[in-house]
């Protein structure tokens, strides 16, 4: 229903005010995108398996709220030598970190890349066969809630993960949809016509940034 409304926006808009409708008919499309996915580690972490596991999970287009993931997967070497730093922007980052002798010592590379990163956006894989109480100590090392890591092993709680973070994800695409068509300038006629439509929506509310531990 949402996006029938937004449309409905943009077709009205485009009639009265062809400059904001392309603004809008922009964003529409941003909004609607597949989802980017990145998959993220440095060398010798076993980011490259989890990276086909995620290639896997997406292929067999598992259902989320009632609808199909849609995503692109890319993967992601950092602290490559002589490289430039990556740019972690996808819409969800799966991390992958080693398990260490001492689980709350984090690699600072890890620790660098995870803090340019909304924790909302991320999943933390900890590859090398880690307990749960090894996982929790990774994440609160790197700085992400310990409900968001996972064990490389557990396929199933990876896929309920990543799951779980593309809902979260879809929202503040909703979010920042709404931001931007706030945000378009335009007549008093079309303003209009916005503020109506945002009336009109009733957006899920996105989970608050947790405070996870020292980044």
């Amino acid at each position: 229903m949402t996006g029938e409304l937004w449309h409905h926006l943009a077709t009205q808009v485009e009639q009265l005010d062809a400059q904001a409708g392309r603004l809008i008919r922009r964003a529409l499309a941003e909004h609607t995108a597949a989802l980017r996915v990145q998959v993220v580690g440095r060398a010798g972490t076993g980011r490259e398996s989890i990276e086909a596991q995620v290639r896997e999970l997406l292929l067999r287009r598992a259902e989320i709220e009632g609808g199909e993931v849609d995503a692109a997967v890319a993967g992601v070497a950092v602290d490559t030598p002589d490289g430039p730093d990556p740019v972690l922007d996808a819409d969800l980052v799966v991390y992958v970190v080693p398990r260490r002798l001492d689980p709350a010592v984090a690699h600072p590379a890890d620790r660098a890349a995870l803090a340019a990163v909304d924790p909302r956006r991320v999943v933390l894989v900890v590859s090398g066969g880690p307990d749960a109480a090894e996982c929790a100590a990774v994440a609160c090392a790197v700085g992400v809630p310990p409900h968001q890591v996972v064990a490389d092993r557990d396929e199933e709680l990876l896929a309920e993960s990543v799951a779980a973070r593309a809902v979260v994800v879809r929202r503040l695409r909703d979010e920042e949809f709404a931001r931007v068509v706030a945000g378009v300038p335009a007549a008093p006629q079309v303003r209009e016509l916005v503020e109506q439509t945002l009336d009109l929506v009733e957006l899920d509310p996105v989970e608050p940034v947790a405070a996870a531990g020292p980044r």
